[in-house]
């Protein structure tokens, strides 16, 4: 313990970096794109009306978070799994780019993580 009181070590138990328009520039438009998967699996997955879609969508991403949690609170029943895929697995992740300066950076984190 230092001299306040506080046990010594780590002071985070858990760093979470959210891979989600934070590690990469937005002008890679990988945002963009996966609003567009989102939007295409509304309309085509879930049968969600063409004109509703883009106002939905943003409505249940700023009250629940996420468009997927606004949509299985309203009660929508889909594989989460197969929606991740169907969203994500659709990117472009081929115009990221080697970033040695944000490579250097998480390696320079010293603490225990957990890959997921």
């Amino acid at each position: 313990m230092d001299a306040a009181g506080r046990a010594n070590g780590p002071k985070y138990e858990c760093l979470l970096f959210d891979m989600d328009d934070t590690l990469y520039p937005l002008s890679l438009g990988l945002n963009m794109a996966c609003r567009k998967n989102i939007e295409e699996y509304m309309l085509h997955q879930l049968q969600i009306e063409e004109s509703e879609v883009p106002r939905m969508c943003l409505e249940l991403y700023r009250e629940h978070g996420t468009t997927m949690a606004g949509l299985k609170a309203l009660g929508y029943e889909f594989n989460n799994d197969e929606f991740h895929a169907f969203v994500h697995g659709r990117l472009p992740y081929e115009t990221l780019e080697p970033d040695p300066v944000l490579r250097n950076l998480l390696l320079s984190v010293t603490q225990h993580f957990h890959k997921c």
